[in-house]
């Protein structure tokens, strides 16, 4: 645990009979699911921050039916199989976080979430639930040591640019997927009157851009739940007509997922 450090004071936090615990003797007790809650009361901005547990539930059902492969191989072949430390940052569940580890056998891989009802789910589903670890925590205060990853990934999160350096090692690898211009046009579409394209990512402060990359797949969904599932994961989908809606799970959905990969490396 020598990468983790204490939400409340910086300093490492070292395991004990109960979970973890530093030089100040604040304690984070691991749960009966294998998670750590490491983020502090008064960091958090409600109740229960983040996605919603029937988001998160849909978005596993959605997942796990195979519809995001594609993107989850690719993703796969970019980790260098000499990382010892990977940080996703934004986990949701766990669909990709479970993918990364399985193809680091070797490394620590870590899941942040602010959401706990989806770090609770991810952390449930780990095979490994001490070399991948999930725990609560906010991406703008990671709870991990100064240069302490060899790659972060962060899949339709947010974080602070500061943050993301702070924790990878020089020359270190982070990983940024972002909807492209294409993704769920045909879905937008039947939401807003005018369609704004998706821009992608600013470089963060203190890295270069390496590579880039646009990832594109058919969309079929005949399932109704599984469409079901897809509009209730999708944070813009609130906003469609309850006719559309009915219609859409009664026909069916086609459209298009388009996805950019940027991989940057750490500035010295």
């Amino acid at each position: 645990m020598k990468d983790l450090r204490c939400p409340l004071c910086r300093q490492p936090l070292l395991l004990n009979s109960l979970g973890l615990t530093c030089e100040n003797r604040h304690q984070f007790d691991r749960s009966k699911e294998g998670y750590f809650n490491l983020l502090p009361v008064q960091n958090k901005h409600s109740r229960e921050p983040g996605d919603a547990k029937e988001q998160l539930q849909a978005r596993r059902q959605f997942l796990q039916a195979g519809f995001f492969d594609l993107l989850k191989k690719r993703l796969q072949t970019l980790l260098s199989p000499d990382i010892q430390t990977l940080l996703d940052i934004g986990c949701g569940e766990g669909y990709f976080t479970h993918a990364f580890a399985e193809a680091l056998p070797q490394a620590q891989v870590y899941g942040v979430d602010i959401a706990k009802a989806g770090v609770r789910l991810a952390a449930k589903s780990a095979i490994d639930k001490n070399r991948n670890l999930f725990a609560v925590a906010s991406s703008f205060d990671l709870p991990f040591a100064d240069q302490s990853m060899d790659a972060v990934t962060r899949i339709y999160a947010p974080s602070k640019d500061e943050e993301l350096w702070r924790v990878i090692k020089p020359e270190g690898l982070l990983v940024i997927v972002a909807p492209a211009e294409n993704h769920l046009l045909g879905l937008r579409q039947r939401i807003y009157a005018e369609v704004r394209p998706h821009e992608s990512p600013v470089v963060p402060n203190g890295f270069r851009l390496m590579a880039s990359e646009r990832l594109t797949d058919e969309l079929v969904i005949k399932d109704k739940v599984l469409c079901q599932a897809l509009l209730t994961m999708t944070p813009f989908a609130w906003k469609l007509a309850e006719n559309v809606r009915m219609q859409l799970e009664a026909e069916g959905l086609v459209d298009q997922l388009d996805f950019g990969i940027y991989c940057y490396q750490r500035d010295n």
